[in-house]
C-alpha cells in the first residue's frame, strides 16, 4: 500500500479512518507517558500507577479539544463566523484548563505520596498546589501557560492533517490536470467530429446549390471561427464568458441551418462580461438539445443563458424525438460537462433536468 492510497483511505473509508485516529492518540498516550518518566519534571518520581493516570487523563483532555476544534471551530471560520470562532476557542481553553485543574485536584492532592514528593522536590508547585481550585483555573489562564502549552500539544496532530490535506489537495490537482487533458479529447471527439463537419459542410453545399452565396461565405467563417476555437482555445483553462457566448452562437447558426421546422430561440442577459468559465464548458449541454430534438411542425429549441451578482444560469430545452432514445445518463458530452462542474466549481452548482413524455429540460447554475 503506497503512501497515496493510504490516504485515500483515511479520507474516504470511516472505519480505517476511525482506526487511524485511536492508534495516533494510543501513540500520543504512550508518548505522553515515556517523556515523562524520563524527563527532569515534577511528576517523575511519581509511582507509575499516577503517571498513567496524568498521562491518560492529559491525551484525553487534548481529544476533548482537538475534534471541536478541527470539526467545528476551523470551517466557521471558513464560512466567515469569527465571533462564534473566537468564542469557541476561548471555551476550549477554559474547558482545557478546568480538566487539567481538576485532574491535578482528584489525582494530586489526594495522592500523599505524590504530594510529599513536590514537597520535596518542587516547592513552588506545591505551594501552588494548596490553593482552591478556582484560584488555580484562574491563574493557569489569565497568565497564558496552560494555552501555549495546549498550542504545542495540539500543533502535532493539526500538522499531520495539513500535511494529509495538502497531500491530496496535490494529488487531486495532478489528477485534474490529466481529467481536464482527457475531458478535452473526449469532448473534442464527441463534438468537433466527422458527422459535424459533413453535416455543416452539406449545409454549405446546399446554399451554395441555391445561389445563397452570402448565406453560405458567412457559414463558412462562423465555421472557421468555431473550429479555430475549439482546436486551440481549448488548450486554455479558463475564457471569457464573452468569448464562450459568441461560440455557442456560431454553434447554434451552424445546427440551425440544417432544421426544416424546429424554432430556435436563444435569449441572453449578462451583467457583465468580464466573468469567465472552463473553455467550452456550456457546448454539451446545447449539442444534446439538437441531437434529441424532432425536427418537425411545433417543435422548437429554447436557450436562456444570464448572469447576475456572479451567478450563472443556462436552461435548455428541447423537444424530443421520438424516433430517439435520449438515455437519462447522457452520452460523452453530458458526461464531461458534470465531471467538469465536480471538478471546477465543487459545491458552486447545481444541475438538474426534467424528462416529461415531450420535452427535456436541463438547467445548470453555477456560482462564478
Amino acid at each position: 500500500m503506497n503512501f497515496e492510497s493510504l490516504s485515500q483511505k483515511l479520507h474516504t473509508r470511516k472505519g480505517f479512518r476511525i482506526g487511524a485516529h485511536l492508534l495516533f492518540w494510543l501513540s500520543e498516550l504512550l508518548l505522553s507517558w515515556y517523556t515523562t518518566i524520563i524527563s527532569f519534571n515534577a511528576y517523575n518520581n511519581f509511582n507509575d500507577h499516577t503517571i498513567w493516570q496524568l498521562s491518560f487523563i492529559n491525551t484525553l483532555n487534548l481529544v476533548l479539544v482537538y475534534y471541536p476544534l478541527v470539526y467545528v471551530i476551523l470551517p466557521g471560520f471558513k464560512k466567515g463566523r469569527y465571533v462564534p470562532g473566537i468564542l469557541g476557542i476561548v471555551t476550549l481553553l477554559i474547558l482545557y484548563s478546568f480538566v487539567n485543574t481538576l485532574s491535578e485536584k482528584e489525582l494530586m492532592i489526594t495522592c500523599d505520596h505524590c504530594m510529599q514528593q513536590l514537597k520535596a522536590n518542587n516547592h513552588d508547585y506545591y505551594q501552588f498546589l494548596q490553593r482552591d481550585l478556582l484560584n488555580r483555573l484562574f491563574a493557569k489562564v489569565a497568565s497564558m501557560g496552560m494555552l501555549i502549552g495546549l498550542i504545542f500539544s495540539i500543533s502535532v496532530p493539526l500538522v499531520i492533517k495539513v500535511a494529509l490535506q495538502s497531500f491530496r489537495q496535490q494529488i487531486a490537482a495532478v489528477k485534474l490536470a490529466k481529467e481536464n487533458v482527457e475531458l478535452e479529447f473526449n469532448f473534442l471527439k464527441s463534438q468537433v467530429n466527422p458527422h459535424f463537419l459533413f453535416n455543416s459542410l452539406n449545409n454549405i453545399y446546399g446554399l451554395i446549390l441555391k445561389n445563397e452565396n452570402t448565406k453560405a461565405a458567412g457559414t463558412v467563417a462562423r465555421l472557421a471561427e468555431f473550429m479555430r476555437y475549439t482546436l486551440y482555445n481549448s488548450n486554455n483553462d479558463k475564457m471569457s464568458l464573452q468569448k464562450e457566448v459568441q461560440l455557442l452562437k456560431d454553434y447554434i447558426e451552424l445546427e440551425q441551418i440544417r432544421l426544416n421546422h424546429t424554432h430556435v430561440e436563444f435569449d441572453i442577459k449578462l451583467d457583465d462580461n468580464a466573468y469567465e468559465l472552463p473553455t467550452l464548458l456550456l457546448v454539451p449541454l446545447i449539442e444534446n438539445a439538437f441531437k434529441y430534438s424532432a425536427d418537425s411542425p411545433g417543435t422548437c429549441i429554447g436557450i436562456q443563458l444570464s448572469t447576475r451578482s456572479g451567478q450563472l444560469h443556462l436552461q435548455v430545452s428541447n423537444t424530443i424525438d421520438e424516433n430517439r432514445q435520449l438515455q437519462q445518463t447522457g452520452g460523452i458530452g453530458l458526461q464531461n460537462l458534470k465531471k467538469r462542474l465536480n471538478l471546477y466549481y465543487p459545491e458552486k452548482h447545481e444541475y438538474h433536468y426534467k424528462l416529461t413524455d415531450k420535452d427535456y429540460t436541463a438547467t445548470i447554475t453555477i456560482e462564478l
